[in-house]
């Protein structure tokens, strides 16, 4: 409980009968305790009156309290946000990674880095909660990473996703990461098809790695499947037998749920014939085609880059990647008159995504072009075989009708059919 006292000033007369004594001018005052709270502070007022209407805010429980930040919330706080609205960075996070399991996993070990950069830098800036993150911290961090503008667009991706999922949670009002600038007049790396020539120097130089037989049969059974099936390294690495049968490999399902079927090539199949048993396996009916099954997945993966690395480099063939058999399908697929969304349902990518870095011009696509223009000018010309003066005549009859004269030239004369 409250009470109220007069704080005489030295020049007061009744100074000397204590704060009990009321019946004066000087400022008043509130001493007492609040729940536990020992409060001793100025009314700011010398009028007794308004002091008891003042008094009666201080023994409000609310006193002092407003409402959370958080638009639509109505819980009372001191300052800020309410806790159910706040989150420190390092839960946010850990509820950001637990929200995203089904991602892939180097997606997830992706953004797992990221964020754990992040993470440290805003621990030294002293930033406890998301909602203190603010524009200026997001430049600083970009100041910190010693990346090539290509990578930090990709962190950046990360750190937009997470800052959406934060403002989805209601734990910030705004996400400062879309106001950092992306990096400007980035081109794609470029990344061409194959060339029949070079596709064989590649499968050539898997007879030439290696101790033995085993390796290069291996080596081999890897360039078919990205040469036919243009499926990423980390899915040829762990490919299961049960995939490929009667004919056909089993690539993918669709988001309607249909499977992706792919017939196997003669020359795939029979590298596949002749694949041994993968060395560790503990039975001879290994589900896998390359893996025995036993260790991480990430690190056989590894493994398997490292051995294509040895067979592009024994090639000789420049630039020469697993990742470029997805531009070589791609291109032939479009050289061939197929569609972008039947190149991305092989694939596996958006339509989309296939135009924007699959879609390279080549030749074969450009002789299509030609050949379609041909057939057409072929059909256009059969259809209407008048001879040419015909076709002036009619021109001229139709300038003459328009009612003026015209001054150029090229107007008097009809462009030709032919």
């Amino acid at each position: 409980m409250l009470t109220l006292w007069r704080r005489h000033v030295k020049a007061c007369p009744h100074r000397k009968k204590g704060r009990k004594h009321t019946k004066c001018s000087c400022p008043i005052w509130c001493d007492g305790e609040i729940n536990g709270e020992r409060i001793r502070e100025s009314m700011d007022t010398r009028d007794w009156a308004r002091a008891v209407r003042n008094l009666a805010k201080f023994e409000d429980p609310s006193y002092g309290l407003r409402e959370c930040v958080q638009p639509g919330c109505t819980e009372l706080v001191e300052r800020g946000r309410c806790k159910r609205h706040s989150r420190e960075v390092a839960r946010a996070i850990t509820s950001y990674h637990e929200a995203h399991q089904d991602a892939s996993e180097g997606t997830k070990r992706n953004r797992r880095r990221a964020l754990r950069y992040f993470e440290e830098f805003i621990a030294a800036r002293g930033i406890r909660t998301v909602d203190q993150i603010d524009l200026e911290s997001m430049n600083a961090f970009r100041g910190t990473r010693r990346l090539s503008a290509r990578t930090w667009t990709k962190e950046l991706e990360i750190l937009r996703h997470f800052f959406r999922f934060c403002l989805k949670n209601e734990w910030i009002l705004r996400n400062w990461a879309d106001e950092v600038q992306m990096p400007k007049n980035l081109k794609p790396a470029p990344r061409e098809p194959y060339q029949p020539n070079e596709v064989a120097r590649i499968i050539a130089a898997c007879d030439a790695i290696g101790r033995g037989a085993y390796e290069r049969s291996r080596a081999r059974a890897i360039v078919m499947l990205l040469r036919y099936t243009a499926l990423r390294i980390g899915d040829v690495a762990t490919l299961e037998r049960n995939r490929v049968r009667d004919g056909e490999i089993f690539v993918r399902t669709t988001k309607n749920g249909k499977p992706v079927r792919l017939p196997v090539h003669r020359d795939l199949q029979a590298a596949l014939d002749i694949l041994p048993v993968p060395r560790g396996a503990d039975v001879q009916d290994c589900p896998y085609f390359f893996w025995s099954g036993h260790g991480s997945r990430r690190a056989f993966i590894r493994d398997v880059t490292r051995t294509m690395a040895t067979v592009y480099q024994a090639s000789g063939v420049a630039g020469a990647c697993s990742h470029r058999f997805r531009h070589t399908l791609a291109t032939e697929v479009l050289e061939m008159g197929g569609t972008f969304e039947e190149a991305a349902d092989i694939l596996g990518d958006s339509e989309a995504i296939i135009r924007k870095h699959y879609a390279k011009w080549s030749a074969g696509r450009q002789a299509r072009i030609n050949d379609l223009l041909k057939r057409l000018w072929h059909v256009y010309g059969t259809r209407d075989s008048r001879d040419s003066q015909s076709l002036k005549n009619e021109w001229d009859k139709l300038v003459d009708g328009m009612g003026f004269e015209p001054t150029t030239p090229a107007l008097r004369t009809p462009c030709s059919p032919n």
